[in-house]
């Protein structure tokens, strides 16, 4: 597990340790695990602080990003944290199941009881859910929905499967296998590690949406 003293955690989240401390103090951002008197950070502290930059530099203000990280960690819904009336509840408490193609096998697991694929996506990938239902409540049938994004969790596989080996050796592997193999030096791989696979995900992110301002700009229907 990749632990992180405030210092660490300011240098990876490529902010300040004033800034973590005034995140803190607002109530964005979890207390440490605090031991003796250190307090350790970990993974999900570095993508909470890198969250908030991204939102600041939209604009948003602390109070905003506050009230926004509350109503997503209570795992509430999109329309609840706009504000808006939630007009497929109905659609998703009596979906059309003979409509859906195969599930996925990471579908059919978590699905377990359950056999809304919706129910799935609320476990495994939340913000999927959230935008299946946002496509739904612009008229989109449920089966077509649950089809593009399937296609989109395809896609973003085989950009992983294509580049993720490739970076995790350049940006950690590389190092470690010309350790000594030491202790030390499978700490050291294991932050590297995180540090790559946060990197990564902040880069692909940023070139996502890049490519998704430019289509925002002049949507057009999609062909045949």
């Amino acid at each position: 597990m990749n632990e992180y003293t405030i210092d660490e955690l300011a240098r990876v989240a490529e902010t300040t340790v004033r800034s973590v401390r005034v995140y803190h103090e607002r109530g964005l951002l979890p207390s440490p695990d605090i031991r003796g008197r250190i307090g350790y950070y970990g993974v999900d502290h570095v993508s909470r602080l890198q969250t908030i930059s991204r939102l600041l530099s939209r604009g948003m203000k602390l109070n905003g990003i506050r009230e926004l990280l509350e109503a997503w960690d209570r795992g509430d819904g999109l329309a609840d944290i706009l504000g808006v009336p939630d007009q497929s509840d109905e659609t998703t408490q009596n979906p059309p199941t003979a409509q859906w193609p195969e599930l996925p096998e990471y579908l059919r697991t978590a699905l377990a009881n359950s056999d809304d694929p919706l129910e799935g996506y609320r476990i495994t990938n939340p913000r999927c859910c959230d935008l299946v239902m946002r496509l739904i409540d612009t008229g989109l049938s449920l089966s077509a929905a649950f089809e593009m994004i399937e296609r989109l969790r395809s896609d973003c596989e085989r950009i992983a499967d294509r580049y993720g080996a490739e970076l995790f050796y350049q940006l950690a592997g590389r190092s470690y296998e010309q350790s000594a193999g030491t202790s030390r030096d499978r700490t050291a791989f294991e932050t590297n590690t995180a540090v790559a696979r946060l990197i990564g995900t902040r880069a692909v992110a940023e070139l996502i949406d890049q490519a998704l301002a430019r289509d925002s700009e002049n949507p057009q229907p999609p062909t045949a």
